[in-house]
């Protein structure tokens, strides 16, 4: 673009016409129009500056040779790291098995756990009705203690694998577990209750059966009856202190204060056959079988009250797990 430069002729001014209103308004103009004054001295050069306007270059379209091109096509063609690629999406694929294995995990240790219990609580009902068996035999002197030992062993061992299951259960199984947990504690119960009683019985019951002691002073010395009743003796007291202070207690009692009369029953029981008293020889050996007698009563009778609180267990684990099995 060029610009030109004119200078314009150094000529006097015009003069300028203008118009005072408020003069005309007053009445100073006679005649309204225009007024001349003088515009002053002569002004500077005024310089003109006109520009030459250039041809305008047409803008140009950046997208018009643009075509579209498939992204798939260009990179099949090009050189991909199908290596690298399959790493990562089995890396990918991966992360996500093990993310829902880690989601899936709880609920599958759960059912897990759920079929151990229920497999467990099935094992226990046949022992527990051996066990009732048992207990209704406990007052049976010619049952065995082999046979109860076996079956209380296999009852222990289920009851304690139920126990076992039962705590792997999660909170949200919080009644099954309960439930599991209650019936395993109810058949060990029995059990130890029944093993207990029966151990109690099988070495009570020989102590208490009524000793044979002579009674005729003819048929036998005093020192032999002085020994006899001895040995008799310290079997009782070495039996009676062996047995267990919380099974039967009241038994247990009764023959301490059947021992503390031992030392006076074997005084007049030897005084008898000094005296080649037959008759009161008889009379001291019949008061030590009534004293007998009455201890096994007593224990018969606990073992009744034993047989009832064991079956309570037996019933209670038997519901328990009913409705756990379903």
């Amino acid at each position: 673009m060029t610009a030109t430069i004119q200078f314009s002729k150094l000529t006097a001014p015009p003069r300028r016409r203008f118009r005072i209103a408020s003069m005309e308004a007053l009445g100073f103009i006679d005649n309204p129009g225009t007024a001349s004054t003088w515009a002053g001295a002569p002004t500077r050069p005024m310089i003109v500056a006109t520009s030459q306007t250039s041809q305008s270059v047409p803008m140009v379209d950046p997208f018009t040779d643009w075509q579209p091109t498939q992204v798939g096509s260009r990179l099949l063609r090009g050189r991909v790291r199908w290596g690298l690629l399959s790493v990562i999406l089995l890396m990918a694929v991966g992360i996500v098995a093990i993310g829902l294995w880690l989601y899936q995990r709880p609920v599958a240790l759960a059912a897990e756990a759920m079929l151990e219990v229920r497999a467990s609580a099935s094992a226990l009902p046949p022992d527990l009705i051996t066990a009732s068996d048992l207990n209704n035999s406990l007052l049976d002197a010619n049952q065995g203690p082999a046979t109860v030992i076996a079956s209380l062993l296999t009852l222990d061992a289920h009851a304690r694998d139920l126990f076992e299951a039962s705590a792997m259960l999660p909170s949200s199984e919080s009644a099954s577990r309960t439930r599991a947990a209650d019936a395993a504690s109810k058949a060990l119960d029995a059990s130890r209750l029944l093993g207990a009683n029966y151990a109690y019985r099988a070495a009570v019951i020989p102590i208490l059966a009524a000793p044979q002691f002579e009674a005729d002073p003819s048929l036998i010395a005093l020192d032999e009856a002085a020994r006899r009743f001895g040995e008799w003796q310290a079997r009782f007291d070495s039996v009676r202190s062996a047995l267990p202070a919380g099974s039967l207690s009241s038994i247990t009692a009764e023959l301490a204060v059947v021992s503390g009369d031992l030392e006076l029953l074997q005084t007049r029981y030897l005084d008898a056959l000094r005296r080649d008293d037959m008759a009161g020889a008889i009379t001291v050996v019949e008061d030590l079988s009534k004293r007998m007698t009455i201890a096994e009563g007593m224990l018969n009778s606990a073992l009744s009250g034993a047989q009832t609180s064991i079956q309570r267990r037996i019933d209670s684990a038997l519901a328990t797990i009913e409705l756990l099995v379903g």
